[in-house]
């Protein structure tokens, strides 16, 4: 019985990254780092040839095509992060309650955000350092998932309800995205 592949996508390994294949785990190592993560769908076959991983699937259908896609964006996103890691830079905004920010083990206490008495607390996920200026928060780390999503949590703790938005502008912002030396402002 012969196979026949219907679609694939390659991605390179740089030689300063070493990625290992255990079943459908792929273990990235780096000069950052590791990231090690489970790809169990069923439609794709990953394997690796030379300084390449190939991704393959043989069911000839746009989801399963797109799930190839994923699988390589995926470690895309890990061999960036073990070579050069991701920083997020998060901007304190504030009209006439100055906003207190600490950093309190795995978690972000915000305080007297627009004069409130109670503290509003953000997870931090995963391995991410953080460190706080005056009016800035630079969230860091090797796993863009655990970066963005912390800075996620931190922009959602200072959600505005009950009140306009457009007038009560006060909050913690995500102002840019770095990974390596590219830097991606969305202001």
């Amino acid at each position: 019985m012969s196979e026949k592949t219907v679609y694939e996508q390659r991605i390179e390994i740089p030689s300063d990254c070493q990625v290992s294949l255990e079943d459908k785990t792929v273990t990235v190592n780096g000069p950052m780092g590791s990231l090690t993560r489970s790809f169990p769908e069923l439609q794709t076959q990953i394997r690796a040839e030379g300084n390449e991983l190939v991704v393959t699937t043989h069911i000839n259908r746009k989801r399963t095509r797109a799930l190839v896609g994923t699988v390589v964006a995926h470690v895309r996103n890990m061999v960036l992060g073990v070579q050069h890691g991701y920083e997020y830079e998060l901007k304190i905004v504030f009209s006439h309650f100055p906003i207190t920010v600490e950093v309190k083990d795995k978690s972000i206490i915000i305080k007297n955000f627009i004069g409130e008495r109670g503290i509003r607390t953000a997870r931090l996920i995963g391995d991410v350092q953080v460190r706080t200026t005056e009016d800035e928060i630079f969230i860091s780390g090797i796993n863009i998932e655990h970066v963005a999503q912390s800075a996620a949590n931190i922009q959602q703790a200072c959600k505005i309800r009950d009140k306009d938005r457009r007038v009560f502008l006060d909050g913690i912002y995500v102002i840019r995205k770095r990974k390596g030396e590219e830097v991606k402002s969305i202001v």
